[in-house]
Order: C-alpha cells, then structure tokens, then sequence
C-alpha cells in the first residue's frame, strides 16, 4: 500500500513538475532547517513538500546539467515513493532521501563514464564580463575553475565533499549515504578539501 493524502498525490507532483518548477526548487528553503528531519510524515506527499528542493539541489550539484538533475531528482523521488511504506517509525527520512539520489547517481556513473559539462545557466553567467570590474571577472573564472576541479574528483570525494560542506551532514549521515564507515566519510572529505587546499589555496 502507498502512502497518499489530498490532492492528485505525490506520484503526479513528481511526474508533473515542469522544468521551470524544477529549477525554482534549487533556490535554499529556509523552512528545511527548521523540520524536524526524524519525524515521520504522515504521507509521501507530505516528505516530498519537506524535502524535494534539498533533494533537487542536491541533484544540480551532483549532475552539473539540468537534464541530468531533472532525471536523477525524480527518479529518486519515484523509487522513495515505492519504498515508503516499509520504512520504521524511527527513520531518518532526510538522511535516507540523500542515500536513494546518492547510489542512484553512482550507479549511473558507473554505466556513464562521459564527462558532464558545466550546468548552461552557470555557463551563462561565467560568460558575462564587465572589463570595468576585473576583480568580479576573476571572481568568475576561479568559480568557473573550482567547479571543474570538483567535478574531475574521484566520485566519492566528491559526493562527500558536497554532502558536507553544501548540505551539512554529519559524518555518520554521509557513511550512511556511502554505505561505508564513518572514518572513511572523513578521509573522502578530508582528501578532497586537501586537494582543493593544494590547487587553489593562495586563491580561495
């Protein structure tokens, strides 16, 4: 039995919502903070509206490309949907959430080994430039140069690094999220910081 309440259901908002809708949800929720992440929602449509802004974030970062985020986003959500109703009372719906996107997302790189482009809209803005603010302009190429610094890190690295530093989750979450000890949630973090600290620390 699926979890419903009100509306057309959670399974037509996932399916439904237009790109436009989609790209909106990247902007923070300031209400996600504020949720108490362990307590169960009453229904599916009811943890989509808490948590499918993070969740879609989460997928641009991951992804880099709208397309890609678009399909990630919802196929998380789908196969989250299916699984609701087995869920314990005391589950961290959150937590569990990043852990479907995150192996969903590996699980597609290992079948994809094709490197993925820089999201259009932050391509976008990268080539805007005003010679009247060459501070600004450096600004944009070092984001440019970090971004694809972060994308070329080892997949692991990089989904820690982002879990914690853009989401921030406890190391126990991300290991949770890895399927690996929470000591080596720390060594993937610690990696990638120390090779962002190496080539680009006099500029960070």
């Amino acid at each position: 039995m699926f979890w419903r309440c009100g509306g057309n259901g959670a399974i037509g908002m996932v399916e439904g919502m237009s790109q436009t809708a989609l790209q909106a949800a990247v902007r923070p929720s300031e209400r996600t903070a504020e949720l108490d992440v362990t307590s169960r929602p009453l229904c599916f449509d009811e943890l989509l509206a808490r948590y499918q802004n993070e969740i879609f974030r989460y997928s641009m970062q991951l992804t880099r490309n709208s397309t890609d985020a678009d399909d990630l986003y919802q196929e998380t959500m789908l196969k989250a949907y299916r699984a609701f109703d087995r869920l314990g009372p005391d589950s961290n719906y959150r937590a569990w959430l990043y852990r479907i996107a995150t192996n969903t997302f590996l699980s597609q790189k290992r079948k994809d080994k094709r490197e993925r482009p820089l999201d259009p809209v932050l391509d976008d803005h990268l080539a805007v430039t005003n010679p009247d603010q060459p501070a600004s302009m450096d600004a944009r190429d070092l984001l440019a140069e970090v971004e694809q610094f972060v994308q070329r890190l080892p997949e692991k690295q990089r989904v820690a690094l982002i879990l914690r530093k853009y989401h921030e989750l406890d190391y126990a979450s991300i290991a949770g999220t890895l399927n690996s000890s929470e000591e080596a949630a720390r060594a993937n973090v610690y990696e990638a910081l120390r090779k962002l600290r190496t080539s680009f620390g006099d500029r960070l």
